[in-house]
């Protein structure tokens, strides 16, 4: 007889909620467990010995020999990079790590520190070479920071081993980044909330349907520095140095790989409403959710069977 295991942890610096559904759900679980810590450890941005620190300090001086899974993050970073003029990539960790700063002082950044951290952030300097598996950081200070990929790809591993191991359905959660493997045990598709943006956590304006793909969301409403009394959010934009300044308050993406959802929500939120909207089309997503800092909820062609709408606020289609 199958059963259901639900499970919470905190792996990746965050939580993880995980329902698996099938006749030994204890085993599944250990192994995507013990599987997520091994991703932890090489892709982290605070483990000494990461793949990801390797790297970083290794910049400007020499490639670095990297693992298969790496180098299918950083290809698929670059994609996405490429795909989105660089509204994503992944070396802005010198910035995110200077506003970090500036708000432990509670003082502003300079222009000056801004332009000078800014060309260390070029997506250029990070060189990939297939044929040997090494990466490179040309500058000396560059660093790479896979915190808006990383959970994504995380969560596309955990159904690939929900499948392998003989789950017959599940649902994994890695802070935002949720992916399905078939349907409920009654049938019927998950239901991903959405959060509100401006109210507190646990409350959801809709809901996505959802059966074997991945729902991720992005937006400014979690993590911010405080400065002078002021929020500035954590998605920085590669090409001001600052907090990206959007028409939008989230970006939900829905697509069949979780690690292709973790960057473009990211890269859609940057971008704003219409170039986001653009964004998602030129891909392979199912679609997108968009709410607007004028409180809309704008969905791309195709989404209107997967969404439910929780509130009375205006919904469009662009």
């Amino acid at each position: 007889m199958e059963i259901m295991l639900e499970a919470q942890d905190f792996i990746m610096n965050t939580g993880v909620e995980q329902k698996i559904i099938g006749h030994a759900p204890r085993a599944i679980y250990d192994a995507v467990v013990k599987k997520l810590h091994m991703l932890e450890d090489m892709m982290s941005f605070y483990r000494e010995k990461s793949e990801t620190t390797r790297l970083n300090r290794q910049a400007g001086k020499e490639a670095v020999k990297l693992s298969s899974e790496m180098m299918f993050v950083l290809e698929q970073a670059q994609t996405v990079a490429s795909l989105s003029q660089n509204a994503f990539h992944i070396l802005l960790a010198p910035l995110v790590q200077l506003w970090r700063n500036a708000g432990a002082r509670n003082q502003m950044p300079s222009q000056d520190e801004i332009h000078r951290v800014l060309t260390l952030c070029g997506s250029d300097n990070l060189v990939l070479d297939k044929a040997t598996g090494t990466a490179y950081l040309k500058q000396e200070g560059a660093m790479i920071d896979l915190g808006a990929i990383g959970k994504g790809f995380a969560a596309d591993i955990c159904c690939d081993l929900y499948k392998e191991l003989g789950a017959s359905s599940a649902f994994v959660n890695l802070g935002g980044n949720v992916k399905t493997l078939g349907t409920r045990p009654d049938g019927k598709p998950w239901m991903v909330g959405l959060q509100h943006p401006d109210k507190a956590r646990g409350n959801s304006y809709g809901a996505i349907l959802c059966t074997d793909q991945s729902v991720v969301t992005s937006g400014a409403y979690e993590r911010y520095q405080v400065i002078d009394g002021r929020k500035y959010h954590h998605i920085i934009s590669g090409q001001t140095g600052h907090p990206s300044e959007s028409d939008l308050k989230s970006v939900t993406v829905i697509a069949d790989h979780s690690i292709q959802a973790d960057a473009l929500s990211t890269a859609a939120f940057v971008l704003g409403l219409k170039k986001g909207a653009d964004l998602i089309y030129n891909t392979s997503c199912t679609g997108a959710v968009f709410f607007t800092a004028a409180n809309e909820i704008y969905l791309t062609k195709g989404m209107k069977p997967f969404f439910r709408l929780a509130e009375q606020v205006k919904c469009y289609e662009i």
